[in-house]
């Protein structure tokens, strides 16, 4: 080989190249966004409220995953049920409108379950509730394939003690599992956070509006976004230049996270 190539890292080239075809896009509309077609504004009116339902209705669903769905990911990490995987990614493998229809079939005044939701006041379509019900289904499979990890990779030397010790496998999730890997089950919460962030549409369809409560007629960020690029393009390229730059600074807090967690052995 010439001298000349000795130093060449061929894999490294090729990894720079793959990540520029996919990064450059975004870096030009940052640049171009806050650039040439700034206006400030299409970044005032509801976008704020926009961006603060979004992030608001996005932290929850991270929470509630993590209420709901720490335990599934623990008892596929120790037990492993590949029907449960399979339903799990079920959300993750199909178009999201589909799972804006099914919660709009759930709600319907036309079925069973519909009937009743509304009888007690329960509504979906159009509201703050479901909205956060869209980004549960969507992004949960992030969240637990994320936790399921974290549980299969760390040291069962502790759990085998504590059930020497008479406790359960939920005691044992609470008081040994979690206390030792909440930093990376946090890790894993932002990482479905940041998805939720994302999600476009489920939430077309069963929550384009938000009627009620302090986000009242304020669309999610997502959906504000496209309404905004079919009625003046370059308002749009601001917002969404605003939403990917939110988006950055989430990675960068989930990967110093992530850093940290490493650096204190979990």
């Amino acid at each position: 080989m010439p001298a000349r190539w000795q130093h060449f890292d061929l894999l490294l080239t090729i990894s720079l190249i793959s990540v520029a075809i996919i990064s450059l896009p975004l870096i030009l509309l940052v640049i171009y966004g806050l650039g040439p077609f700034l206006s400030l504004k299409s970044l005032g009116g509801q976008f704020p409220s926009s961006i603060e339902l979004t992030l608001v209705s996005s932290a929850l669903t991270a929470g509630l995953e993590v209420l709901l769905f720490t335990h599934v990911a623990y008892f596929l990490a120790r037990r492993g049920n590949g029907i449960l995987e399979g339903i799990l990614d079920v959300p993750a493998s199909i178009p999201h409108p589909i799972v804006g229809l099914a919660l709009v079939i759930l709600d319907s005044p036309y079925t069973p379950t519909g009937k009743f939701l509304n009888s007690i006041g329960f509504n979906l379509f159009d509201s703050y509730v479901g909205l956060v019900a869209a980004l549960t289904i969507v992004s949960a499979p992030i969240y637990v394939r994320g936790a399921q990890n974290i549980f299969e990779g760390i040291d069962r030397g502790p759990e085998h003690f504590a059930r020497t010790l008479g406790a359960n496998e939920s005691i044992i999730l609470l008081r040994v599992v979690i206390p030792s890997s909440w930093r990376y089950l946090l890790s894993s919460a932002l990482t479905s956070m940041a998805r939720a962030m994302s999600e476009f549409g489920s939430v077309a369809i069963i929550a384009y509006y938000v009627q009620g409560g302090p986000f009242n007629l304020v669309s999610p960020a997502s959906v504000y976004i496209y309404s905004q690029y079919q009625y003046y393009f370059k308002s749009a390229i601001s917002e969404a230049a605003v939403l990917l730059l939110i988006s950055l600074v989430l990675v960068i807090i989930i990967r110093i996270w992530r850093t940290k967690g490493g650096a204190a052995g979990i």
